[in-house]
């Protein structure tokens, strides 16, 4: 399975954030690599994550989204990938899968308490009743 072209709409405002043409075009060229693994190995973990994150940070949200529903259905275990799949979804505008998501994570031991208060891709959530909840039941696991 191809990951080019992409296949989402583009956050221009998201896209404008990077730092320089330079940082944009490592980006794009690290998308191309892993694409050309994934070709190969559909299924390697660290092309698809690295892959995941630069289409979410380039502002293809549906394309990371994407890829981070693959990863999870592989890893459906794995605190950190569950966690990522929670920012792609409230990116996406899915807030309600979004929020069981971010439930998930911490149910399977996502503690990052500074993250869950600072990482942007929550801030669609972040007002939510529940996210008070989900984030007393992350500082509880630090304990």
């Amino acid at each position: 399975m191809g990951i080019f072209p992409p296949s989402g709409v583009q956050d221009q405002e998201r896209g404008r954030r990077i730092a320089s043409e330079a940082e944009r075009d490592y980006l794009w060229f690290c998308l191309e690599f892993c694409g050309m693994v994934l070709e190969r190995r559909p299924r390697h973990f660290e092309a698809m994550a690295a892959a995941a994150g630069h289409f979410t940070t380039l502002g293809f949200f549906a394309d990371g989204l994407a890829l981070d529903r693959r990863l999870a259905a592989l890893f459906p275990n794995d605190p950190g990938i569950l966690y990522n799949l929670a920012c792609s979804l409230a990116l996406t505008g899915k807030r309600e899968e979004a929020i069981l998501g971010l439930t998930l994570a911490v149910a399977k031991g996502y503690a990052d308490c500074d993250n869950l208060l600072k990482d942007q891709d929550l801030a669609s959530i972040r007002r939510d009743p529940r996210f008070k909840i989900i984030f007393a039941r992350a500082a509880a696991k630090k304990i």
